[in-house]
């Protein structure tokens, strides 16, 4: 005979768990890893271990999608924070430090909405995951409505097809981790393809966004005459004997040369002759081809000799060289701090907002004007794909073999602008 009156078996977490609870969560691991798998070919095509990394979260996180719907309860939950909160770490170092491993090691990258959608969508699925664990059973049917769940699913689904329909999911599936498009083989001189160029591109567009030339533009060799041309040639030919007399910074300090300004990627180390003087006919006679300044490819000793950088001052753009290849460009708003090794530019060239008084306090002088200024890329081994006279020469680059700068603001006595 059984008793009516005993109590029952109090319901288990999972009969207490609220469905709409789980068709949320499940919407935005889906979301995450539709991008992750969505992802996985390109990443694959440039790095095995990081596409396979980006398929095996994609797969677990849509796994994991259909078991909190079918199977939910505790396991399912502490699953899903596991997996989201593994992918978010990954996701932070690879934006902050880099990954230590891979083709990019060591490489912060930047920020995309494709990758910031899915990081979002695994930090909304490791907060509900947490808060079902700690709260299988809420105190209230208000807590989690269905109208929660259809509003989750919505925002997910729309998150997730505007970050795969994103042109950083195209710069993506071009092999670029979010890097543009630009030189596929600029150290070896080939030509431009659209694949993973390490930054390059958006450090092009930052420097034609001043008063710059147009950087990367190739040289136009069929605008000069043939006499042009052999006058030109004759007036590069100039150059040998600085390649011959200053092979590394070294001998440029023992001549007497001082740095000016940090190492940049694309545009190295410039180093200043002694006596310096400013051509002010804006012709390039040989006397004005023997003072250049020396630009070098790193900031140590035995650096070597990469290109050279003649200046101008003057209102307008120099004749310059002969023909019509030299890219002359200029800066404004530099703040020169004279020290007793060199220049230093603490806050870079065309940065708005610097004021007179911002430079004193480095103990420096505004520059409203630096006059004209022409890169010269005729160093054997330095010759920039883009043309001898190009702003930027894509062989110069940051240690880690990528053109990563740092903020321009930030740049104060350091000897380089590289992020790594």
């Amino acid at each position: 005979m059984t008793d009516d009156t005993a109590p029952l078996a109090p319901p288990s977490a999972v009969e207490r768990s609220r469905p709409e609870a789980d068709h949320a969560l499940a919407a935005v691991l889906a979301g995450a890893g539709l991008i992750h798998v969505a992802m996985a070919p390109s990443h694959l095509g440039d790095d095995a271990v990081l596409g396979t990394g980006f398929l095996l979260f994609g797969v677990l996180q849509l796994a994991l999608a259909i078991v909190v719907v079918v199977r939910p309860g505790r396991l399912a939950w502490v699953a899903a924070a596991g997996v989201s909160a593994a992918s978010i770490a990954a996701w932070a170092m690879s934006r902050t430090v880099g990954l230590p491993f891979g083709s990019h090691e060591g490489v912060a990258e930047p920020v995309a909405l494709v990758d910031g959608v899915a990081a979002a969508l695994e930090v909304a699925a490791l907060v509900m995951a947490v808060a079902w664990i700690a709260r299988p059973a809420p105190r209230s049917e208000a807590v989690v409505l269905p109208t929660f769940a259809r509003a989750t699913t919505v925002v997910a689904l729309v998150a997730t097809l505007a970050a795969v329909a994103s042109p950083s999911a195209r710069e993506h599936g071009g092999s670029g981790h979010g890097h543009g498009v630009a030189d596929g083989e600029t150290a070896s001189g080939h030509a431009h393809e659209p694949v993973d160029d390490l930054g390059y591109s958006a450090l092009v567009n930052g420097e034609m966004g001043h008063d710059h030339g147009p950087a990367g533009e190739p040289a136009a060799e069929a605008t000069l005459s043939p006499q042009e041309s052999g006058a030109l040639a004759a007036q590069l030919a100039a150059t040998a004997p600085l390649v011959a007399a200053y092979p590394t910074i070294a001998d440029a300090k023992a001549a007497g040369y001082t740095q000016s300004g940090p190492f940049s990627p694309g545009l190295g180390i410039h180093y200043s002759p002694p006596g310096m003087t400013f051509n002010g006919d804006g012709d390039m006679d040989p006397e004005d081809l023997a003072s250049g300044m020396l630009i070098y490819d790193g900031i140590d000793d035995d650096a070597p000799l990469a290109g050279f950088m003649f200046m101008a001052y003057q209102q307008e753009p120099p004749e310059g060289f002969v023909g019509d290849l030299d890219l002359w460009h200029s800066h404004s708003a530099v703040c020169i701090v004279s020290t007793p090794d060199g220049i230093e530019t603490p806050f870079g060239a065309d940065l708005d907002g610097i004021t007179q008084e911002m430079c004193e306090a480095e103990g420096g002088s505004l520059l409203d004007f630096t006059g004209y200024m022409v890169h010269v890329w005729t160093v054997p081994g330095y010759e920039s794909p883009e043309g001898v006279f190009s702003d930027l020469n894509p062989r110069l680059t940051c240690p880690d073999g990528t053109y990563y700068k740092i903020e321009t603001r930030d740049i104060g006595s350091a000897d380089t602008t590289c992020r790594v």
